[in-house]
Order: C-alpha cells, then sequence, then structure tokens
C-alpha cells in the first residue's frame, strides 16, 4: 500500500529532463543562429554540453527527492532539490483523480496521475508523471475508502435518483467522423501556422521562396482561388486527423457516484468527475452540426482542471445526436433534463439582435469598401447575413424553468444550452440600460462555481416580467423557502 513514503517511476527522471529542455531548446536554436563567429558556436556548443550535464543532474536529484504516501487523512508530497517543500491535501478536498498517458508512459506502461481539489489553482494540486497503473489504482482506492468513512456532513450532497448499474457509453466509428470533419480545428491549424511563422520570419528565407513561386504573379484569379481551396482542405484534413486521435476510444462510464470519461490513442487519458461536484450541463450545436442534427455535450464542474484546455468544462458526448441528448442524460445525469418548448423572447427584442448583428457586419464593410473600391461595396451584402444572423439569434434564445432546473439558450455562432440545477446556482442578476427600459426589457445573468473565477451565462433582452418571474423562483422569499 503507499502509507509509506514511495517514489515515482525512474522515467519520470526522463520526463523531467524532457519538460525542461523543452523551456529551453527554442531560445537556444534562436541563440545559435544570432551568433555569427565560429568561437561564438564554439563557446556556445560548450555551454549547451554543461546545460544538458546540468539539466542531467538536477532530473535525478529531483527525482530522489519527490516522495508521496497517504498518512493522517492526507495525500502527501515532499519534493525539492534545494529547496525542501512539503504539501499535504486533505483527502476530503480531493474532488478528481484522472489519469493520463503519453507516448513515454505508454511505453513503459505506466500513466500520470493528476489529483485535484474543488479550490484548486490553475495546475493540479498534485501531479505524479509516471507510476504503474496498479499504483494508481491503489491510490484511488485508498481514497475513496477514506471517503467512504467520512461523517455525512462533510460530503457534498448530491441529487437523489435512481442509478442504473455502471451504463457505459462508448463514440461510434459515424459519430467519430462527424465530430472530426465537423470541429473548428481548421481555425487551430491555420493559427498554429501562422504564429509558428511569426515566430521564426526572422530565420526563414521568405525571398527565395517568393522568387521560386514569381510565375504566379501573373496567375489568374481561378489558380489563386483552387490553392486558397487547397490550403483550406490540407488544413481541414489535419483537423480530421488531429481530432480521431484525440477522441478514438472515448468512453463513459458512470460508476457509482462518478463520471469516468477515457479516450485518445497517443495520449491517452482518464478523467474522473464526482457527480456531486457538477455545478451545469451545456449543449452546442456549431451551424453545421446543427444542421446536420448533431451536439456536443459538456460537463461544467466545480474546482480542478479537468478539462482538455485545462479549464472545468469537459466534454461528455463529442457528439451525439439530438435525439439521444435526452436518452443518454437520463441514463448518466437524470437530474438534468431538456425541454424542447422554451418560453421566447418579446418580439420588441428581435430589432435589438438584428441591429447588433448588423454593426459588427458594418465593422467588415467599412474597411473592405473603403480599401478595395469599387470592389468591395460587394461586401454590403454581409448585411443580409447580419440580418440572417441577428434573427436567427433571437429565434433560437429562450428559457425555461422544469421543477428545479433552469434551461437557458441562446445563439453567439453556436447554438448553447445550459441546464443547471437551482443548488448550483451561486448567482443571479439582471441590468438595463435607458433604451432596455423603455421597453420594458432587462439583461438577465446566471452565475455558477466552475473552475477558479466561475462562469456565467446570460440572455440579453428578455421580457421585464419574465426576469421577474426567474427572481421569484429562486428567491429564498417564504413561499419559495426550500431549495432543493
Amino acid at each position: 500500500m503507499i502509507f509509506k513514503p514511495k517514489r515515482i517511476h525512474p522515467v519520470g527522471m526522463i520526463l523531467s529532463f524532457a519538460k525542461m529542455i523543452k523551456s529551453y531548446i527554442i531560445p537556444a536554436i534562436i541563440f545559435f543562429f544570432v551568433g555569427v563567429e565560429e568561437t561564438f558556436n564554439i563557446y556556445f556548443i560548450i555551454g549547451a554540453i554543461c546545460l544538458v550535464v546540468i539539466i542531467v543532474i538536477v532530473s535525478v536529484l529531483e527525482w530522489l527527492k519527490f516522495t508521496y504516501w497517504i498518512e493522517d487523512g492526507e495525500f502527501r508530497i515532499e519534493h525539492g532539490v534545494i529547496v525542501k517543500k512539503k504539501r499535504y491535501i486533505p483527502i476530503e478536498r480531493i474532488q478528481t483523480i484522472n489519469t493520463s498517458a503519453g507516448i513515454v508512459q505508454q511505453i513503459f506502461r505506466l500513466v500520470k496521475v493528476q489529483i485535484e481539489t474543488a479550490g484548486g489553482g490553475l495546475e493540479a494540486e498534485a501531479v505524479l508523471t509516471a507510476i504503474s497503473k496498479n499504483e494508481a489504482d491503489e491510490i484511488e482506492q485508498a481514497l475513496s475508502a477514506y471517503k467512504n468513512q467520512l461523517p455525512e456532513e462533510s460530503i457534498v450532497e448530491s441529487e437523489v435518483v435512481d442509478k442504473p448499474e455502471h451504463p457505459t457509453y462508448k463514440i461510434k466509428p459515424r459519430e467519430l467522423f462527424v465530430a472530426a470533419s465537423t470541429s473548428s480545428g481548421i481555425g487551430v491549424i491555420i493559427s498554429a501556422v501562422a504564429a509558428f511563422l511569426s515566430q521564426f520570419e526572422e530565420f526563414i528565407p521568405f525571398e527565395q521562396l517568393l522568387n521560386r513561386f514569381e510565375f504566379l504573379t501573373n496567375a489568374s484569379f481561378t489558380l489563386y482561388v483552387i490553392l486558397v481551396f487547397l490550403a483550406f482542405f490540407i488544413a481541414w484534413i489535419l483537423s480530421i486527423i488531429g481530432v480521431l486521435l484525440k477522441y478514438a476510444f472515448f468512453t463513459v462510464h458512470k460508476v457509482e457516484d462518478d463520471i469516468k470519461i477515457s479516450r485518445g490513442i497517443f495520449e491517452k487519458r482518464q478523467i474522473s468527475i464526482p457527480i456531486a461536484r457538477i455545478q451545469a450541463i451545456r449543449v452546442v450545436q456549431n451551424p453545421l452540426r446543427q444542421l446536420l442534427g448533431y451536439s456536443t455535450v459538456y460537463i461544467e464542474s466545480a474546482g480542478g482542471t479537468a478539462g482538455d484546455d485545462g479549464s472545468a468544462s469537459t466534454i461528455l458526448f463529442p457528439v451525439i445526436s439530438k435525439k439521444e441528448v435526452v436518452e443518454l442524460l437520463s441514463i448518466y445525469l437524470p437530474s438534468f433534463k431538456v425541454k424542447e418548448e422554451v418560453h421566447s423572447l418579446p418580439k420588441r427584442s428581435m430589432l435589438r439582435y438584428i441591429i447588433r448583428k448588423c454593426l459588427l457586419s458594418l465593422v467588415i464593410i467599412i474597411p473592405l469598401s473603403s480599401l478595395f473600391f469599387p470592389w468591395g461595396l460587394l461586401s454590403v451584402s454581409l448585411l443580409l447575413v447580419g440580418i440572417y444572423w441577428g434573427y436567427q439569434t433571437f429565434n433560437d434564445t429562450g428559457w425555461s424553468v422544469i421543477d428545479n432546473q433552469l434551461q437557458l439558450t441562446y445563439r453567439f455562432v453556436s447554438k448553447s444550452t445550459i441546464l443547471v440545477r437551482k443548488n448550483r446556482i451561486q448567482s443571479i442578476s439582471h441590468t438595463k440600460n435607458f433604451f432596455q427600459d423603455k421597453k420594458l426589457l432587462r439583461s438577465f445573468k446566471v452565475s455558477i462555481k466552475s473552475g477558479i473565477l466561475g462562469k456565467s451565462f446570460s440572455i440579453k433582452d428578455m421580457d421585464a416580467d419574465d426576469v421577474e418571474k426567474l427572481l421569484s423562483w429562486y428567491s429564498y422569499s417564504p413561499e419559495n423557502k426550500t431549495r432543493h
């Protein structure tokens, strides 16, 4: 067991070495190319060798000094080469234990364990970079056994519902392909290429490359269109490959009071989220997925950094059909229910939504019209896009209350449906400006505990009476005293 100090696997030295080298590699490359004299390069190589030796020594010492164990209801870690550091984490504060396995860990059949707490920062409270799967299971079992002995008042209460026995969801090949082909990863690819070029523009021979493609200066407009299309097509293919690798073998298990999510090929990852820590459910449809009838379902959880991007948002189902959303939520999180019919916004709000989107269109139209006159005037057609976009945003926005659950639906580009239980709402508020007040409209906002700073969801230009109804529903007034 882990009731006496243990070290992580020696592979941890390799990972520590790689992490430190990674932070020096780009400055070292730039520094090397800046030097012009031969003597400088010799000194640089000698310095680089000395730096590598120092990093190796530090990595070994860090591994030797890093120990972990469980004692007196705490998960304890001691580490540090020059300054010895101790971190004692009370077990009752531990919310999730996430495991992942990169290429190095998979080669040695190890896993990386991240321990999250409710009040954790941007990073995990404790990270064990390389331990065996059996040791990871022992830690989880030991923590679970300790929590089961805690008095009831020290454990966060969850909704009492009938729970099916260990249901399991596995992503279907068709759903995986839809997720890959309709993701927004193409923007990430293009942004990454642009960032790379901007960082190394001094070392890339742009002039030589432009000279080689000088023949394109006299090319036809059609050829330019084809080249742009090919560039976007290649970025789209790379995006598909990235999503396929990331979400391959995506599986969701419901084990007692936890949701366990695992996925990935090159980097295998497992996330464990206590149902009691789930603050809200977010169902998102980007325009393409909405057209095809698919949605992505996210979990908003309190504390920790369980999400793929280091946030508190975690994908529960990457892509499922609209029909399956209600069915799967009833199995895995039955306390959250999606209602098709919602209270729409008053018609007097529609013009305000359309004007806002048209103003965004003007931000593009004005510079295009002035820089590329007269052909730039064709961009005025974007006003039609703004009108349609504003109308669709107005049409998709609404709210509803199902017993003790609030549902908000709104759109910016993607359509989002938020499901939040009354006892998970941190606060609700409403605001009004002069123009809204004249039309008896309000902006309504709900805040929940999610991540470090929390998260808010809002609807603009709601009917003032509807806002009062929601305030009454949430209030602690005598007739509404009990909050479930």
